[in-house]
């Protein structure tokens, strides 16, 4: 599943935990207690676009920041690493987020696909929320 995607089924279905993949609908009150459940669908777009920039352009341990004016929704996103696997480049990025009071801090492993996509190839850390 793209980044893109990803995004966009996680704003749409609140009950998958967010930004993990394979998705899961194993625990629906997880999924409320992320700020994925409070975004708009520009919240969204502006994360994407940003998560797509990060991974595509910012050097390892600097943070890209992203901010929707109009609903407060903003965060950032830092890749720690880069690798290849499988001839893949691969990022791992960590994500903060916060929209609405709800806050979450997650890192997940990317990978650039031969189309140009990132994709998520696994979450090596437990989401935090607060």
């Amino acid at each position: 599943m793209s980044l893109r995607c990803l995004f966009r089924n996680c704003a749409g279905a609140i009950c998958l935990i967010c930004l993990t993949s394979p998705l899961y609908a194993a625990n629906v009150w997880f999924a409320h207690d992320m700020p994925i459940s409070q975004m708009t669908g520009a919240d969204i777009e502006i994360l994407s676009s940003a998560a797509e920039e990060a991974l595509e352009n910012a050097p390892d341990g600097d943070t890209r920041q992203w901010e929707n004016p109009e609903t407060g929704a903003g965060g950032a996103l830092t890749p720690l690493s880069t690798s290849e696997k499988d001839g893949l480049r691969c990022r791992r990025l960590e994500i903060a987020n916060e929209a609405k009071g709800k806050t979450a801090r997650t890192e997940l492993d990317y990978c650039r696909e031969a189309d140009g996509s990132w994709k998520v190839r696994s979450a090596p850390a437990a989401a935090g929320t607060t």
